[in-house]
């Protein structure tokens, strides 16, 4: 008789309302979860897409230029969009990161910077030597200054993350 008034107890709790709105809770929390998440994936997808797209040309450009531009030039050019496919990878690898923990972390968007930064580094400083006294000279010096602190900065900031007593949280699939 006692197991039939816990049972009955039991039955009464799952009908109250405070039951009712934690289902709802759960419910509501679940759906924005999925949808979320189904919004990542096709982000993500879209950016594979994106970078396959972007690697295709970068070695059919590099090929097909090979007789047509100077060798470095040719190399610079290949570089520059490699790096920007990279840029899209470190991309795909923070939404899974996102998708994977249901932690956004600035670590990977602090090394998209980096990477961002050293790409436009490399082709202005390939472009320099031609610009060498020329009014925009000076531009493209400012700019190499500029952009050479803003990495310093990143990786500063990238340092400091990872040394604080509060440290956000590893991803479960980064190594150790």
């Amino acid at each position: 008789m006692t197991a039939a008034r816990g049972d009955s107890s039991k039955e009464t709790k799952d009908n109250s309302p405070e039951a009712k709105d934690s289902r709802t809770r759960d419910f509501t929390s679940d759906f924005f979860g999925y949808a979320e998440d189904l919004f990542y994936v096709s982000v993500a997808a879209a950016l594979c897409v994106a970078g396959v797209i972007l690697l295709g040309y970068g070695v059919y450009n590099f090929v097909t230029h090979v007789d047509d531009l100077p060798l470095s030039s040719n190399i610079l050019e290949f570089l520059d969009s490699m790096l920007l496919v990279f840029i899209v990878t470190e991309l795909i690898h923070t939404i899974r990161t996102v998708i994977d923990d249901k932690i956004l972390t600035a670590e990977p968007f602090l090394i998209v910077g980096i990477v961002a930064a050293i790409r436009r580094l490399v082709v202005l400083s390939a472009e320099a030597k031609d610009l060498l006294g020329t009014p925009t000279f000076t531009d493209a010096m400012l700019e190499i200054g500029i952009l050479t602190t803003t990495t310093l900065i990143l990786g500063l900031a990238i340092f400091l993350l990872r040394k604080t007593t509060h440290p956000e949280p590893d991803p479960a699939h980064e190594p150790g």
